[in-house]
């Protein structure tokens, strides 16, 4: 088999991977940062986690809770000036048209009303009964007219299958590997 062949092969591999890699860093608003979870929201920060009492290992998480059940969600401004800006926070079902009004209210499974936390945190507790995927709605809103809304999906006693972009060049590395030594391993009247 040609070098060109194996390159022809590997390509897809590779294409596969970096979208991999690109989908596993985006998740709507919500960023990792080291340890923590960062929520981007107008041009500021506020850091995020979510805690669920009851599970046997009780690890904060970021994106996907491991279990149905009591579930907290934490926010702590990176600004102060945040603390003179009134926060809301809505836990929506995945819909089309969450983004108008009147369905975000039919989507809506649980909301925090807008207020002013002056300590510069806040948390919401909901009891998820079931499994599934929901969306996560930060509202912030100042008196100088600014309305910022930050999202991020999320999904609650669901095992997400991601594969890592590692995995998929360490097979496509293995692929190739394979394909040059059975190309050199042929005998020399049936190579082309």
């Amino acid at each position: 088999m040609s070098r060109r062949r194996i390159a022809q092969l590997l390509l897809p591999a590779a294409l596969v991977a970096m979208s991999a890699a690109h989908s596993a860093l985006a998740r709507g608003d919500l960023l990792p940062d080291k340890d923590s979870c960062v929520l981007k929201i107008g041009p500021e920060i506020i850091y995020f986690a979510g805690y669920q009492p009851g599970a046997a290992q009780q690890k904060k998480f970021c994106e996907d809770a491991p279990q149905s059940g009591e579930t907290i969600f934490v926010f702590d401004y990176a600004a102060p000036e945040l603390r003179e800006m009134k926060a809301g926070f809505r836990i929506l079902l995945p819909s089309e048209n969450s983004e108008n009004a009147s369905s975000m209210e039919t989507a809506t499974v649980a909301s925090l009303p807008p207020q002013i936390y002056p300590k510069g945190t806040f948390s919401f507790a909901h009891v998820f009964a079931q499994p599934g995927d929901f969306i996560g709605v930060v509202t912030i809103d100042g008196a100088a007219g600014e309305h910022w809304t930050a999202r991020f999906p999320f999904s609650v006693g669901k095992r997400r299958f991601e594969i890592s972009p590692y995995y998929l060049i360490a097979v496509a590395g293995l692929l190739a590997a394979f394909l040059f030594v059975s190309s050199r391993s042929k005998p020399a009247g049936s190579r082309r």
